[in-house]
C-alpha cells in the first residue's frame, strides 16, 4: 500500500500500529511536499518506536487542525452552525493561534485569548468562542494528534454587559412606517409580518404562501434565510417551528400583498422570477437579509440607539406582556425553547405588570 497522499495542498502519511493483536491505520499531514511528508513519517515511526506513543511528534499547526474539524466533524452540523463557527475561527482564533502546533499551545495561551476577546465580545460570542475551541481539541484528541486538551483548566471571563433590549415607541415605530412607504415600500410587508408576528427576519423572509391560512387566520414559521440569503429548512432551533395565529389587519395586508404580485406577474410577463416568497421585489426576486439592513441603518441613524429589524420582533412581544397576555402564549409566538428564556428576556415588562398589580392591590383592599 501507498503511505502517502496529497488532499489539497497538504502531503499526508500513514502509519499502521498494533494494539491487541489488531492492526490500526493513522493518517497525518506530514507537509506540504512529499518529501516533507516522509521525513515526518520517519520521525513519528521513531518516537513511535522509543514511547510508545506518536501524538507528540505530530507537527501540525492549529490552523491544520481547524481546517480537518471543519472538513470531517463539523460538516456535520447544521449550515447555520458551520457559518458561525467558521467565522470565529476566522476572526478571533486563527489571528491568534493558527499559526502554533497544537502540542506547543499552552492552557496560558487560551486564556489570554479568552481574557482579550472578554473585553469586547458578548456573552454568546464568548460562549461560541469556547465551543468551537473545546471541539476542536477534542477532535485533536479523538484524532490522537494529542493525549489531552490544553483548554481544561481555562476560564471563560465575564463578558461585556449586552446592550439593553428596545422596543419601538407608537411614534418611534410610524416614524419607520412612514420612511418604508416613501423611500422602500418593498420593506412594508416583512416589517408589518414581524411586528404582527414577533418573527425573526430570516423567518420572515422565508415565508411562502403555503405557509399562510387565510381561513383559520394562522402562519406556520418553518424555515429561516440565513445572512448568505440562503434558505435553511428548519428554523433556529426545535421549538422555533411553529404555527401561531394571525389578526385581522396582518389578514388584510397578506391578501393584498397577493392580489398586487398577481399584478406583477402579469406585468413582468416572461420576465417575471416567481420565488414563491411572500416578501419579494416587483420582479418576483425575494427580499435579500441584506435588502432588510436598510431597516437597521435608518433606525440607528434617524429614528434611536439599539433600534433594528430585531426590535419588531421585541415589539410585538412587550406590547402582548403590557397588554397582559398570558407568557406561555408569548413564548410559544417567540418560538422560545422554555418559557423560562421569555420570562429573562423580558423580565423588566414583568415587572412593570407586578408594580400594576400592586396598585390595583392597595386601590382594592381597604
Amino acid at each position: 500500500m501507498s503511505f502517502f497522499r496529497k488532499r489539497g495542498k497538504k502531503w499526508y502519511y500513514t502509519i499502521e500500529l498494533e494494539s491487541g493483536g489488531t492492526r490500526k491505520r493513522i493518517e497525518r499531514v506530514g507537509g506540504r511536499t512529499k518529501a516533507e511528508a516522509e521525513k515526518a513519517r520517519a520521525a513519528a515511526l521513531a518516537e513511535y518506536t522509543q514511547t510508545g506513543s506518536i501524538d507528540k511528534g505530530a507537527k501540525i499547526t492549529y490552523r491544520e487542525l481547524a481546517d480537518e474539524w471543519v472538513r470531517d466533524s463539523l460538516s456535520q452540523a447544521r449550515p447555520s452552525t458551520q457559518r458561525n463557527y467558521k467565522n470565529i475561527l476566522k476572526n478571533h482564533i486563527l489571528p491568534v493561534i493558527g499559526k502554533k502546533l497544537i502540542r506547543d499551545i499552552r492552557p496560558r495561551d487560551l486564556q489570554a485569548l479568552m481574557n482579550k476577546e472578554a473585553k469586547t465580545a458578548s456573552t454568546s460570542l464568548m460562549n461560541n468562542i469556547r465551543a468551537v475551541l473545546s471541539l476542536s481539541f477534542d477532535f485533536a484528541v479523538f484524532c490522537e494528534y494529542l493525549r489531552d486538551t490544553p483548554l481544561r483548566g481555562v476560564k471563560t471571563p465575564k463578558a461585556r454587559p449586552l446592550k439593553e433590549r428596545r422596543a419601538f415607541t407608537q411614534e418611534e415605530f410610524q416614524q419607520l412606517i412612514d420612511h418604508l412607504k416613501a423611500k422602500r415600500p418593498e420593506l412594508l410587508l416583512p416589517v408589518m409580518i414581524s411586528y404582527h408576528t414577533g418573527a425573526r427576519c430570516g423567518e420572515v423572509l422565508a415565508l411562502t404562501w403555503e405557509d399562510v391560512d387565510f381561513e383559520v387566520r394562522t402562519i406556520s414559521i418553518t424555515k429561516t434565510v440565513l445572512m448568505d440569503d440562503s434558505v435553511q429548512e428548519t428554523t433556529k432551533s426545535k421549538s422555533g417551528m411553529r404555527t401561531i395565529a394571525i389578526g385581522q389587519k396582518l389578514i388584510k395586508l397578506l391578501k393584498a400583498a397577493h392580489a398586487q404580485q398577481a399584478k406583477d406577474k402579469m406585468r413582468y410577463g416572461k420576465f417575471y422570477r416567481d420565488s414563491g416568497r411572500i416578501c419579494r421585489h416587483e420582479d418576483g426576486t425575494p427580499i435579500s437579509r441584506g435588502n432588510a439592513v436598510a431597516v437597521n441603518r435608518y433606525c440607528t441613524k434617524h429614528i434611536g440607539e439599539g433600534l433594528c429589524f430585531h426590535s419588531l420582533r421585541h415589539t410585538h412581544a412587550t406590547m402582548l406582556l403590557e397588554a397582559g397576555e398570558d407568557l406561555e402564549l408569548v413564548s410559544k409566538r417567540l418560538g422560545h425553547a422554555s418559557i423560562s428564556t421569555t420570562a429573562k428576556v423580558y423580565s423588566h415588562v414583568l415587572a412593570n405588570r407586578q408594580q400594576a398589580e400592586r396598585d390595583i392591590l392597595d386601590r382594592i383592599f381597604v
